[in-house]
């Protein structure tokens, strides 16, 4: 399975799914008006890789300085994915980088991951 990139937009964050080194990194703005042809390719690859690779472990590196409510969907769909790799058995860690000073940025995360119980969250502040 090739690695599949998205460049950063205005109004979308750079992507890089890496199946060889199990990770996805996103990370920017992510604010389109229709989330869904963003998402459901980045979705699909990751589905795709998860029923025949069916990885141990698996990191999801998001460092995200705004994200409008609409793209908040299409994160919770891509963590729902994730948490189902967990309950398959893969350790799913997401790291959650973001700004120190964003309470908003750092408890979205919380809040997106809270619901899953196959993973793992780690939080990241950093200063900017």
């Amino acid at each position: 399975m090739q690695d599949l990139r998205a460049e950063r937009t205005t109004v979308t964050p750079e992507v890089l799914f890496a199946p060889t080194e199990r990770r996805l990194v996103m990370q920017g703005e992510c604010y389109p008006e229709n989330p869904l042809p963003f998402f459901n390719p980045i979705l699909a690859a990751l589905r795709q890789y998860f029923e025949v690779q069916k990885p141990s472990s698996f990191a999801a590196e998001m460092r995200l300085q705004y994200v409008n409510s609409a793209s908040t969907m299409g994160l919770r769909s891509l963590f729902a994915l994730l948490d189902e790799a967990g309950e398959q058995g893969a350790d799913v860690r997401v790291l959650w980088a973001y700004d120190a000073e964003d309470d908003a940025i750092e408890e979205l995360g919380i809040d997106l991951v809270e619901d899953f119980h196959n993973l793992q969250l780690e939080r990241q502040p950093y200063e900017s």
